[in-house]
């Protein structure tokens, strides 16, 4: 076999195994249609819904369970001057809990004029907060900040997901 087929048939045989993974991962057409998610629709804060109220199993017999709150807080997006683009959008993301959890995962997006153009995401370990940010080049237009948290209690525990938070919108120009 010349040294001309080798790259041929390693990439033919990367590109067999990414379609067999993908035959795993995404689901067919016809499911995907099925379940094809619809435009996210932000839930707006201040209704009383960005705080995620979970439950810790007491870890001693007799002992009552934890309660923890997390507040989940997609900030309004602002403009920022220099950076990577040399100035543009930025939307900023957090969420605070009552008490430390094993872990917090939390995205921010950021919407403009009602598509998502941006996406950024964190994750901390033993933590009582996390933040997070994304920016995005300057254009006139409408702007919001979607922001969504899973928490995870204690390691080995089920996570809970938040709905995707909205902030208020502010027009650039």
């Amino acid at each position: 076999m010349s040294n001309d087929t080798h790259p041929f048939i390693r990439r033919a045989a990367l590109g067999a195994c990414a379609a067999a993974l993908a035959a795993l991962v995404v689901p067919s057409t016809t499911a995907h249609a099925a379940t094809a998610r619809p435009a996210v629709t932000l839930a707006k804060p201040g209704s009383g819904a960005t705080v995620l109220t979970l439950t810790v199993p007491a870890t001693r017999a007799g002992a009552a369970p934890q309660t923890i709150n997390c507040t989940v807080t997609p900030s309004t997006p602002f403009r920022y001057y220099g950076g990577p683009y040399g100035g543009g959008e930025e939307g900023l993301a957090s969420v605070s809990c009552t008490a430390p959890v094993y872990k917090i995962q939390l995205g921010v997006a950021l919407y403009y004029n009602g598509s998502q153009v941006t996406y950024n995401s964190t994750t901390v370990y033993n933590a009582l907060s996390s933040s997070a940010d994304t920016e995005y080049p300057l254009n006139h237009g409408t702007y919001q900040t979607g922001a969504q948290a899973t928490i995870t209690t204690a390691y080995g525990g089920t996570p809970v997901t938040s709905p995707v938070y909205g902030s208020s919108t502010v027009t650039l120009p």
